[in-house]
């Protein structure tokens, strides 16, 4: 089975006026639920004009089990280009924030033809998940401000959101993989610095199970529904800067995600970790800066004396 798709959705609301004091922060910094999602917007919008210079490497690996959790065969190993791509739509105006993947190798090999589009792969072109929270998308989201947390001396404030609007279902099939988008039906926490504004942390998760029919060409020999129980989502971002110029951006570090089928006695559970490293930046001059080296226009590598930092 293919991998669900789904955009976030969500609304402004006001909240209660707290305050950090400065054994936290240095300083006191105070923040309510409408004050935070001005910072975040704000951040996102600082951030987004910034990495459409970044390219990194993702690995993914897929995997999926039994109903009793047992493997199914060995996990499938996936290396990506990726690359995240800014435009506002023509139509409404509404910014577009899209990652792009390119597939440079399968289990260590050279990619063949289908193994792109083969099931649990990661889509080639999809909507980056924090660009919901931008801020003229907030109003789609009904948002909560929940508990103050302390991660790496950092002040974090965790919001709850939820849809405004359940979108339409759309199941598509191609062979026996099947695609769902179930926009507007997902429920979520973020992480964020109320300094900063920063987002450490996104977590999503289906508000009820969906079912949906199986094609008739399709249950000849299967069943003719199919019922998805669960769809979790975790995402982990870090600090990484950069040298020469000296520049520190939020990127993310990993994605894991679980979900669960049923129907007709068959409960496939699948797994998918996508991890993120070797940041690569693009200055002024055209140069690709990153971990090892500068990559010049003949594609050779230089030495590059200060590699991007991970900082927690």
């Amino acid at each position: 089975m293919n991998a669900v798709r789904r955009s976030l959705l969500g609304a402004v609301v006001c909240g209660l006026l707290l305050t950090a004091h400065g054994s936290v922060l240095g300083q006191e910094t105070a923040f309510d639920l409408e004050t935070t999602l001005a910072r975040l917007g704000a951040q996102l919008e600082r951030r987004y004009q910034q990495t459409q210079r970044i390219v990194s490497t993702e690995m993914v690996w897929v995997r999926s089990f039994t109903r009793e959790m047992r493997s199914n065969g060995s996990a499938r190993r996936l290396e990506f280009e990726r690359r995240v791509e800014w435009g506002t739509s023509e139509e409404n105006g509404v910014p577009s924030v899209m990652v792009f993947r390119d597939l440079r190798s399968v289990n260590g090999r050279e990619p063949k033809q289908g193994d792109e589009d083969a099931c649990l792969t990661p889509a080639a072109t999809t909507e980056d998940p924090l660009s919901a929270f931008l801020p003229v998308r907030q109003v789609e989201f009904d948002f909560s401000l929940r508990e103050l947390e302390q991660i790496d001396s950092r002040l974090v404030a965790r919001l709850e959101y939820v849809p405004v609007v359940e979108g339409s279902a759309d199941v598509t099939w191609d062979e026996d993989c099947v695609s769902i988008s179930l926009s507007g039906r997902s429920r979520g926490e973020v992480w964020v610095d109320v300094e900063s504004g920063d987002v450490l942390r996104l977590d999503e998760h289906l508000t009820g199970q969906f079912d949906f029919r199986v094609p008739d060409e399709r249950a000849l020999t299967g069943p003719r529904q199919l019922t998805l129980e669960r769809d979790d989502r975790s995402i982990r971002y870090e600090r990484v800067t950069f040298e020469n110029p000296v520049e520190t951006l939020m990127l993310p570090r990993s994605i894991e995600r679980s979900w669960v089928l049923r129907g007709g006695g068959f409960v496939p559970r699948y797994y998918r970790r996508q991890q993120f490293s070797n940041h690569r930046r693009f200055v002024t001059d055209g140069r690709l800066v990153g971990v090892g080296g500068t990559v010049d226009d003949g594609g050779r590598r230089q030495p590059e004396p200060t590699p991007p930092r991970r900082e927690p």
